[in-house]
């Protein structure tokens, strides 16, 4: 149909292309246009990623990132050049290539929580995992607690909540409990957690000494001598008898700020899931 054809039907004061421009902005869109420039970053960054060519990934994720950054819209690049960034140490890049992408995901925010808390931005962390704290993972419920203690936040309800997901695959999670609850003065619970970390990584020198210190303020040190031997065998410990003996008396609990294993791995297998998974 020409345009006076259309106003013959309509009326002078109304045009075919406007009308067609008004009809593409009410839920119809018109076929994208190709990007080979996109793909080929995209493909890129994935490649020389499985090749492990540092070296060239290393400049690369600096040197075509504004061109990264012009297609916002594309969450397959942003989230690729975000990975490379990663598998190359550059964590402040990773983070920053994941919090452009336009309409960001669950997965999205753990990953950015997680690179977070790996740079020891925990407040930022915390954030993150706030805002899609009823779908964490394993590691990012890890590093939501973790985060938390660093800022001072040691309420043993709200960490018990975060954690309940992963008691039965993580002694750190367990070991946080214990440790919450050790310094609440409720050393019976805090018992029963050091014993569900120990059970998961009975090798843990630490864990066992954790334990060792919670059954002898609990009164069960004659237990702990029983199970000597199986430390010895279990931790392949140096620690003479009377080290052990002063550890059992004196041992300050604690926990450390757990690094995240194989970050590379854990945030490559998160933003490959589906949002349902």
């Amino acid at each position: 149909m020409t345009d006076d054809a259309f106003k013959d039907l309509f009326g002078d004061d109304n045009s075919l292309n406007d009308f067609l421009k008004g009809f593409d902005t009410k839920g119809f869109r018109m076929p994208e246009v190709p990007d080979p420039k996109g793909n080929a970053l995209l493909m890129t960054f994935t490649r020389e990623v499985i090749k492990g060519d540092k070296k060239y990934l290393e400049r690369a994720v600096v040197e075509y990132k504004q061109e990264v950054y012009q297609r916002e819209e594309n969450s397959s690049l942003l989230e690729a050049h975000a990975k490379a960034a990663l598998f190359v140490g550059n964590l402040p890049l990773c983070c920053e290539s994941l919090r452009k992408i336009k309409y960001p995901s669950i997965r999205h925010s753990q990953a950015i929580g997680l690179v977070n808390y790996s740079q020891g931005n925990y407040g930022l962390a915390v954030k993150s995992f706030k805002a899609v704290k009823e779908d964490l993972s394993l590691p990012a419920r890890i590093a939501y607690s973790l985060s938390l203690l660093e800022l001072g936040f040691q309420e043993v309800k709200m960490h018990e909540e975060i954690l309940k997901p992963a008691l039965e695959k993580s002694s750190i999670a367990n070991s946080i409990l214990g440790y919450l609850y050790f310094n609440a003065q409720d050393t019976t619970s805090a018992e029963k957690y050091f014993w569900g970390a120990a059970k998961l990584n009975p090798n843990s020198e630490r864990i066992r000494l954790d334990l060792m210190r919670i059954m002898d303020t609990n009164g069960k040190t004659p237990e702990i001598y029983a199970q000597m031997n199986s430390f010895y065998v279990d931790t392949n410990s140096r620690l003479t008898t009377e080290e052990i003996t002063r550890q059992i008396k004196e041992r300050n609990l604690s926990v450390s700020r757990a690094p995240i294993k194989n970050l590379f791995k854990v945030i490559d297998s998160l933003l490959g899931q589906n949002e349902e998974d």
